[in-house]
């Protein structure tokens, strides 16, 4: 005769092998995150030291360590992907379970994302060497003067197209830091793009630093974005402000920056 129990324990252990992984995955999810919020959402960008690039495999950087702070805080798990900067943009605007950073707020992009942010202050200038004293200038017409090396892609680049500057004549047009550093350096530009985080970095171990460079314009100073497809939804948008705004009044974007920039 079979006992009771047996035919209980039958019953119970298919049912454990079941639910004993979906209790481990619940649990490894960020706080506050329910089942239906327990997908992986997808964060694009690219290599630009020092505010994200990978090292070592890994997805380290100034604007990296502040936007996994912001998505923990949020109580939501992401999966980080870096590519060239164009492509990364594609991917996030294709891609209804995505973000994208850092990214420009400008009146083009404007209707394409929605934003969150500034994540990270920062100011961008147009650069000249010190020794090229005899260029100047003091607005965005005197660029049609100079040259100026720009990346591929970028806001400050159509900004610079809009304003009348030409491709191949007064925009030399490079899809990586090194490559438009080197046209600079070189002298086949007068002038260069940059900010406070990325210009001392790319001049590591160029023989310069930022103490040859002269900023001659400002272009920006509304600081970096996170931005996200269309399709997130607005209560996702909704906690990912506030979660910036409290790492914001943290004192933890300063602690990283003095991590990265010392």
């Amino acid at each position: 005769m079979q006992r009771p129990w047996c035919s209980l324990t039958a019953v119970i252990q298919p049912l454990l092998r079941f639910l004993i992984p979906l209790v481990l995955l619940t649990c490894a999810l960020p706080a506050g995150t329910s089942h239906a919020e327990g997908r992986i959402y997808t964060v694009y960008t690219e290599e630009l030291e020092p505010v994200h690039f990978t090292r070592q495999g890994i997805h380290v950087g100034i604007a990296t360590e502040i936007v996994q702070a912001i998505f923990k805080e949020a109580g939501l798990a992401i999966a980080l992907e870096s590519y060239p900067w164009k492509r990364s943009y594609y991917y996030s605007r294709h891609d209804g379970n995505s973000f994208i950073y850092t990214i420009n707020r400008s009146p083009e992009r404007e209707k394409h994302f929605h934003w969150i942010g500034p994540i990270l202050p920062k100011r961008t200038w147009l650069y000249r060497l010190k020794s090229r004293d005899h260029i100047r200038v003091s607005c965005l017409d005197d660029l049609k003067n100079y040259t100026t090396t720009v990346m591929l892609g970028y806001s400050l680049t159509k900004k610079l197209e809009d304003a009348g500057l030409r491709r191949d004549k007064e925009l030399i047009v490079k899809t990586t830091k090194k490559d438009q550093l080197h046209v600079f350096l070189h002298g086949h530009a007068d002038l260069i793009t940059g900010n406070e985080f990325t210009l001392p970095r790319v001049l590591k171990g160029s023989g310069f630093t930022v103490n040859d460079m002269v900023p001659v314009l400002q272009m920006s100073d509304q600081g970096y974005y996170l931005a996200a497809n269309l399709q997130i939804s607005p209560e996702i948008i909704a906690r990912l402000q506030a979660a910036n705004k409290k790492i914001q009044q943290s004192g933890l974007v300063q602690q990283i920056i003095k991590k990265y920039m010392e």
